[in-house]
């Protein structure tokens, strides 16, 4: 489950959010990531609920790369 909030550098008015996206699931999405191109340039943030699977790149499968064209997911590691 994930869900997008920012593209472009703007603050969504209603995020993007994948098919499986429940409300009240929305304390799960912990896991804070970007989506970027080939060149580095992010496109989009938001949160998943899987960092560390291959759910991990649901957001770039889903909605990255057919309606942005990202290459790339990048996940926040807190140290």
């Amino acid at each position: 489950m994930w869900k997008i909030i920012i593209a472009f550098n703007r603050k969504l008015e209603e995020p993007i959010c994948s098919a499986d996206y429940e409300p009240h699931l929305e304390k799960e999405l912990t896991c804070e990531f970007k989506l970027l191109d080939d060149d580095g340039e992010v496109y989009a943030k938001g949160y998943s609920d899987d960092d560390s699977s291959e759910n991990a790149f649901a957001p770039l499968n889903d909605y990255g790369m057919p309606a942005l064209g990202c290459s790339k997911i990048q996940y926040k590691k807190d140290k």
